[in-house]
């Protein structure tokens, strides 16, 4: 049984739509009684909200990650992939772009209606069907789809973290907290030792200023990347090289990152499933799967 979810719409394949007054309480009563396989056209747009009224789901088709599958899998990779897109793909219509859909705002993409849905859902699984081994590739929807509910399941719970170890840590490694657009106490420490090495002034973040003063003390660079700085013989290289590792921290797990990402002792970052080409997942805000070594005691 599969039952569509748009907006606020609920409609079983085969059967009327209905727009009961309280969406979250009839999915969780319907999923309950039946454990349907709800199909909506990104679950990061429909199952997130629902994740928030404290629903969770077994089992989904996710439109916009079954197309992406379908598409690579006839060559088609990176073409746009959702619903509105694979909707007018099987009108022969104009394909409009992927963009970012942003709800409440002046020109947010229309989504489309439960029939439309409905619709492409069942282009795909004829598509689908006629593949040499489409069982295979049932599960593989299957699977990709469930990702798309445990990302979302995860966005919204969180990862424990301590914001006084992560503040205490940064303080550590960094030095306090400095003002906005400022370095920290102990990055500016040694971007005054890289300064020193070259003789003159020298921003460690300008990739251009490092090649340009690495060519004045006669050494030549194609990238500033750490395993080419290790191979020079320069006194600008140690510290330049603590330097990048420290800035990374900063840029990428530092305090404004925390400001952005941490609430209520909960990391929650944005997660996309498929996010590249080999199919492992990405994130697209708060980086929870490239948290360094050492701030993992942050995590408890």
């Amino acid at each position: 049984m599969h039952v569509v979810v748009a907006g606020e719409t609920l409609l079983p394949v085969g059967g009327s739509p209905r727009r009961p007054a309280d969406l979250a309480r009839a999915v969780a009563e319907l999923e309950a009684a039946e454990r349907p396989r709800w199909v909506w056209a990104d679950a990061r747009e429909d199952y997130t909200p629902l994740v928030a009224g404290g629903v969770r789901v077994a089992r989904c088709h996710d439109i916009a990650l079954t197309e992406g599958l379908l598409l690579a899998h006839e060559g088609r990779h990176g073409e746009a992939r959702s619903a509105r897109a694979a909707h007018a793909r099987l009108h022969g219509l104009a394909v409009p772009v992927d963009e970012p859909s942003v709800p409440g705002t002046l020109f947010a993409p229309e989504p489309l209606g439960a029939a439309a849905v409905a619709e492409v859902l069942a282009g795909q699984l004829r598509r689908i069907a006629a593949l040499p081994e489409p069982g295979r590739f049932r599960l593989l929807v299957a699977a990709e789809s469930a990702g798309a509910l445990v990302a979302a399941e995860m966005a919204h719970d969180g990862m424990p973290w301590r914001a006084d170890v992560h503040d205490e840590l940064l303080t550590e490694l960094l030095g306090p907290r400095p003002v906005h657009g400022m370095r920290p106490a102990k990055l500016q420490a040694l971007a005054s030792e890289v300064a020193a090495a070259f003789g003159h002034p020298v921003n460690p973040d300008s990739v251009q200023q490092l090649v340009k003063a690495f060519k004045g003390a006669g050494v030549t660079l194609k990238t500033t990347r750490s395993w080419e700085l290790k191979r020079i013989d320069h006194p600008a290289v140690a510290p330049l090289l603590a330097y990048k590792e420290l800035a990374r921290l900063f840029s990428a797990h530092g305090w404004a990152w925390a400001d952005q990402w941490v609430r209520d002792g909960r990391l929650r970052p944005e997660y996309v499933v498929g996010g590249v080409v080999s199919g492992r997942w990405a994130t697209s805000g708060g980086g929870a799967l490239q948290i360094p070594k050492v701030m993992r005691r942050v995590v408890v």
